[in-house]
């Protein structure tokens, strides 16, 4: 699925490319807090902190907010999950 549950997308192409149009990289900025991995479990926990303004006419900005994501890891070592908390 992609980055935002309006926009579904698969593959990894098109998911880069719809997450590269929700914000103005020119005005947003997303910084890595921390990566944990479990090799036991098979995940990989990444703690982000994200600001910006989106994409759309208005020019709305979103204030800094963190975040957590988890990349389940397969037995090949791709991601074939991630969940997000907010």
């Amino acid at each position: 699925d992609g980055p935002d549950p309006d926009m579904p997308v698969r593959g990894l192409r098109k998911y880069l490319d719809a997450a590269s149009k929700l914000f103005d990289s020119s005005k947003s900025y997303s910084e890595l807090l921390s990566v944990d991995y479990d090799e036991t479990a098979r995940y990989v926990d990444v703690e982000w902190r994200l600001s910006g303004v989106l994409m759309l006419p208005w020019h709305p900005s979103v204030k800094p907010w963190t975040g957590k994501t988890r990349y389940h890891i397969d037995n090949e070592g791709l991601v074939y999950m991630h969940t997000e908390e907010w």
